[in-house]
């Protein structure tokens, strides 16, 4: 029978506490095995309280009146004996013959329900505890019991090979993982199979959805009609094949945002916008072309779905992340001075001779000053050069950092 089945029974019949006060060690008269298959017959395992490096004592009976030396070795077939723990929760090391630690799981075991004294008054509140799949966040960056870190690494069964926990104690948490998100926010390496179940049970590891650098928030509707205020809503106006699209209203619109409308592809962006004409990263689908009522628009790709990602703690300015209407100025352009051309005046004379007058050209006259007429007026580009410019800026609000844990 399953340890918290067991528990609850004893539970529910009235047993004295003092039968669920031990548990048996799971890997009792058990074989520990190298990767061709052969029994190590020398391996070694070490108990410690949960969370800690402190060292758990064992027992070899079940009163745990004999205590067990450690770490407690493997028989000549590499079977260890009997092994009795406290019902408490325990970290195990499982060395091999040259004192490599095959693996060392937290968090293992488990804590009874508590009943009330006298003979039968009532029990924890299963309400007042935290269930599979809680979330909480501490100050510090520690091991807690029950719980794993929220860190992107994985957890499985034991022999699992999984980085944040292997332990027969992760199948709740792997089942709801497994259960309530898809492969984008919690994969299963190696491809999902048919059940939680099934993958639990074949040494799968499954990730960890990861809270690094992550601030929480609400999703947009959370069972209720969408605030609107981690996405955009508004109508939005296809034609099939094209990635030229209208909205209604184009405020509250980024480049970046996820459009999630009937005749999109899934993972399509905002590439461009120009007044209520925004461009798609991607055509719309075929037999799209119309008004699809209701568009969302979030860069958290869908505002309405668990565990999505978005956002970012840093970004930089565009041309396009300008006012529509910048402050007014001039340019000013200073024409050369007009200069004075000397040149001279001719003048053309006659001469009379006993042959007749005769014409004479180009004769000096004198000298005279005319000015230049002015240049054309031109048009000159002004560019406004900003060494240095062009660095991001922070988004970040206040934040102190911890850790998130989610319940196993």
């Amino acid at each position: 029978m399953h340890k918290s089945l067991a528990a609850a029974l004893a539970l529910a019949l009235g047993w004295a506490s003092a039968a669920s006060a031990t548990e048996t060690w799971p890997l009792s008269r058990q074989q520990v095995f190298d990767a061709s298959g052969r029994p190590l017959l020398v391996a070694r395992v070490a108990f410690f309280k949960a969370g800690t490096t402190t060292p758990l004592e064992v027992y070899s009976d079940a009163g745990l009146t004999k205590p067990l030396a450690q770490p407690v070795k493997a028989d000549g077939t590499g079977r260890f004996p009997r092994v009795y723990l406290p019902t408490v929760l325990y970290a195990e090391e499982v060395l091999g013959p040259y004192g490599d630690v095959l693996w060392r799981d937290d968090g293992l075991g488990y804590v009874p329900p508590t009943t009330g004294g006298g003979g039968g008054g009532g029990t924890v509140d299963p309400t007042a505890i935290a269930v599979t799949g809680d979330v909480k966040w501490r100050l510090d960056a520690g091991i807690v019991p029950g719980w794993v870190r929220m860190n992107g690494r994985t957890l499985g069964g034991a022999g699992s090979g999984a980085t944040e926990l292997a332990s027969a104690t992760a199948s709740a948490a792997f089942a709801y993982l497994w259960n309530t998100f898809p492969d984008t926010v919690a994969s299963v390496v190696g491809g999902r199979g048919t059940s939680a179940a099934s993958d639990f049970s074949a040494g799968k590891q499954i990730v960890i959805p990861t809270m690094q650098g992550l601030l929480q928030a609400g999703l947009d509707d959370m069972g209720s009609s969408p605030a609107g205020r981690l996405q955009t809503i508004t109508d939005l106006t296809l034609s099939a094949g094209s990635t030229t699209a209208t909205v209604f209203s184009s405020a509250r619109l980024v480049v970046g945002m996820t459009v999630t409308a009937t005749g999109i592809s899934s993972g399509t962006t905002i590439a461009d916008i120009n007044g209520t004409m925004i461009t798609l990263s991607q055509p719309a689908a075929a037999g799209s072309t119309g008004t699809v009522s209701g568009a969302r628009f979030s860069v958290l790709g869908d505002a309405q779905m668990p565990g999505q990602i978005g956002g970012d703690a840093f970004s930089g300015l565009a041309n396009k992340n300008l006012p529509a209407v910048l402050p007014p100025g001039s340019v000013t352009v200073d024409y050369p001075a007009h200069t004075y051309i000397t040149h001279e005046t001719l003048a053309t004379a006659s001469i009379t001779a006993a042959t007749g007058a005769s014409p004479v050209t180009n004769l000096q006259q004198g000298l005279k000053n005319d000015l230049t007429a002015p240049p054309n007026a031109k048009t000159f580009s002004v560019s406004q050069p900003n060494p240095g410019g062009g660095l991001p800026f922070s988004n970040l609000p206040p934040t102190r950092l911890g850790t998130f844990y989610l319940k196993l």
